[in-house]
């Protein structure tokens, strides 16, 4: 079964040039996320990109974010011994 459709898109490759857009995750902890991303690439570097992701303000998004990042100050031992 060949497509037609599927044969032109592959040959034009055009997740090469998605340097931005939104991606959803799932978390186990926190769930769903919604989160914008951008590709950047490096002056002078070909080989080299930055990829960053963003939650919108004000989002449940934005929120689980910061949930994580609470979470992730906490020293490990004190994360340990909260999952007992």
């Amino acid at each position: 079964m060949k497509s037609t459709e599927f044969a032109a898109l592959w040959s034009r490759h055009p997740v090469l040039n998605c340097t931005f857009g939104v991606k959803y995750f799932h978390h186990p902890v926190v769930g769903q996320l919604e989160l914008s991303f951008e590709v950047v690439q490096l002056p002078d570097d070909s080989a080299h990109r930055i990829l960053i992701y963003s939650a919108e303000p004000g989002t449940p998004s934005e929120a689980a974010l910061r949930l994580m990042r609470a979470g992730a100050q906490q020293p490990a031992a004190e994360r340990a011994i909260q999952d007992f």
